[in-house]
């Protein structure tokens, strides 16, 4: 368990520095290239575990209005699902 935390909170920074740039409510894809930044592979068992993880622990939201748009859009089975970086997030990557 240990491990899929660790690894989370390693995903979470990475969307929230690149994508989010630390803003509550911003809008974020735990896609290939923020899997890679972390430091796991995209698609892996662990990969899957920390998206789960960080859902279940309530540090990313369903984004439904993107969703609804990238689902829509031209290309959209190469997307990932978009998230928003919630408050309680953004205090774990700070150790509140």
């Amino acid at each position: 368990m240990a491990d899929i935390e660790e690894a989370a909170r390693r995903l979470l920074r990475t969307m929230s520095e690149h994508q989010g740039q630390g803003r509550e409510g911003a809008v974020v894809e735990p896609g290939e290239q923020a899997a890679r930044d972390a430091g796991l592979r995209p698609g892996s068992s662990l990969y899957r575990a920390a998206v789960w993880w960080l859902l279940d622990n309530e540090a990313l939201v369903p984004d439904r209005e993107a969703n609804e748009r990238l689902r829509n859009a031209v290309g959209a089975q190469h997307h990932d699902f978009a998230f928003r970086l919630t408050r309680r997030g953004l205090d774990m990557l700070r150790g509140k």
